[in-house]
């Protein structure tokens, strides 16, 4: 009898014990490690592409577009606005200074330099000073279509340096006076071969005004006639010719 109910005690005791799980029982989402989170995060951050990647995955954020310049910088061509590449037209160059088809400035800084020794030559009486504004003699003589062009240019020279010397006579005194600038008179016009017993066309221009003042006024001398060389202007008459 009391073997009996020791073993009825041991059964109530073992059953009241937790079940044994079965084998397919999965563990909870709570019971998961706790590194499987950020080994997924990780992933996700791996495939995204990273800020300085974005050129070489994606398209450009203009769409692909590019500005002159950007494409310029990369092929290697001029960008807009550029001057043109010297030797690009040797052939126009060529026949421009050939022909002496070159329209000079109205202004520029190697005129007014020539133009400030010519105001200098009549200020001092020293008409060699203004020799650099005359009409050269090398390309003179192969211009002009006269029986003796050298001689001729010996002439004008020679009225050139008398006309200086009479501009300084103008005035009792130049003290004071300072050179203001150069302007050129009338408008340039072409003057082709043939014309005014010259080989070579050249562009002219009347009455220029070479300006300076004195006491504080304003004032001007006639240049008569300039011509052109090479993209230059010289003076040919500085003076009135035809009243000589």
């Amino acid at each position: 009898m009391m073997k009996q109910v020791v073993v009825g005690a041991l059964a109530v005791m073992t059953g009241c014990a937790a079940p044994t799980p079965a084998p397919d029982a999965r563990p909870a989402e709570s019971a998961r490690p706790a590194s499987a989170a950020p080994t997924a995060a990780a992933g996700a951050a791996e495939a995204a592409p990273r800020p300085e990647d974005a050129g070489a995955l994606g398209s450009p954020q203009d769409g692909g577009a590019r500005t002159a310049a950007e494409a310029a910088a990369t092929d290697g061509s001029p960008p807009p606005g550029s001057p043109p590449v010297p030797g690009a037209d040797t052939g126009a160059t060529a026949t421009a200074l050939a022909t002496n088809k070159i329209l000079p400035p109205l202004e520029s800084e190697e005129l007014t330099a020539r133009a400030r020794a010519l105001f200098d030559a009549i200020v001092r009486n020293e008409p060699a000073l203004a020799d650099p504004f005359w009409f050269p003699k090398e390309p003179f003589i192969p211009l002009k279509d006269v029986k003796d062009p050298g001689k001729y240019w010996d002439h004008l020279h020679a009225a050139y340096a008398n006309d200086v010397k009479a501009m300084h006579r103008k005035r009792k005194s130049w003290q004071g006076a300072h050179f203001v600038g150069f302007e050129v008179g009338s408008r340039a016009k072409w003057v082709p071969p043939g014309d005014e017993v010259n080989k070579i066309g050249y562009y002219r221009s009347f009455h220029g005004k070479l300006k300076y003042e004195i006491d504080g006024k304003p004032a001007s001398l006639d240049v008569h006639t300039i011509i052109s060389w090479q993209g230059r202007w010289y003076i040919t008459h500085l003076g009135d010719f035809k009243r000589r």
